[in-house]
């Protein structure tokens, strides 16, 4: 009698995936991103404040802090568009509570305390000052809530119409302009070649060409803007903040005064 075979179930060898099509790179599929747990805007921005705030803005990248992260850069990229979304995305974790619990008071007060505060903020991230200087990429996050307290003081200061937008520049480059420039950084390390010309420079002034630069050398040299070889964080400005704070602050009130009077005669 003739005895049946035993059935074997074929053994099959899994296929592997089709190879990718050369071609442009886009984003990648949400289903084809690695698990990235709690991964989101808000914690990529948070390590790429992290990041920039050791490395510095010009080594700061999508594949170091995808690295840093534990994932692939396209996971980065599912969130963001470019590494310039990921630095105002920074700035914008940095300066978030700058506008925060505004105390109660004048108008100036508001004022001073948003002028205070922003440098405060940019001083513990000195290496994002490049980016609030590019004021039109700085845009692509607006702080509402910040302008918002900037307007709000400025109409109680009696401003209103293109009087308003002009107090608003003013407010906001006395705020970003001294913060970045005292912030800049020199070509080279304060040791360098650079560094040791330009003090040979404003040491060497000529007393019969410059002679009010000559009798104040001593108190400007390193301490002034232009007649510095040394930055903000090594030898920060307060005094001349301070005294930009004023002369804002006089200044707007003085133009108030006019504004006000004007609509009363």
């Amino acid at each position: 009698m003739l005895m049946s075979q035993p059935r074997h179930t074929p053994i099959t060898t899994p296929q592997a995936p089709p190879a990718a099509r050369p071609g442009k790179v886009g984003r990648p599929r949400k289903s084809a991103l690695p698990e990235t747990g709690a991964l989101g805007r808000e914690r990529i921005f948070q390590a790429a404040l992290a990041l920039i705030d050791a490395q510095g803005l010009a080594a700061f990248g999508i594949r170091g802090l995808a690295t840093q992260l534990g994932v692939a850069p396209a996971a980065i990229y599912w969130h963001v568009a470019s590494r310039e979304d990921l630095v105002y995305g920074a700035l914008s974790i940095a300066l978030a509570d700058v506008a925060q619990a505004m105390p109660p008071g004048s108008w100036q007060l508001r004022i001073q305390t948003v002028l205070r505060r922003f440098r405060a903020t940019l001083r513990q991230h000195p290496h994002l000052a490049p980016a609030v200087a590019n004021e039109l990429g700085c845009n692509a996050t607006l702080d509402t809530a910040l302008m918002e307290h900037i307007v709000a003081a400025l109409e109680e200061a009696h401003f209103d119409g293109q009087a308003l937008v002009d107090a608003v520049n003013v407010v906001v480059a006395a705020m970003c302009g001294f913060a970045t420039l005292e912030l800049s950084t020199a070509p080279a390390g304060p040791d360098s070649a650079w560094g040791q010309a330009c003090r040979a420079q404003v040491e060497g002034i000529d007393p019969a060409r410059c002679p009010a630069l000559a009798r104040h050398q001593s108190e400007l040299a390193n301490h002034a803007f232009l007649m510095r070889w040394t930055g903000g964080m090594d030898n920060p400005l307060d005094t001349g903040f301070e005294a930009w704070v004023d002369v804002l602050i006089g200044g707007l009130e003085a133009r108030s005064r006019v504004l006000l009077e004007a609509r009363e005669s």
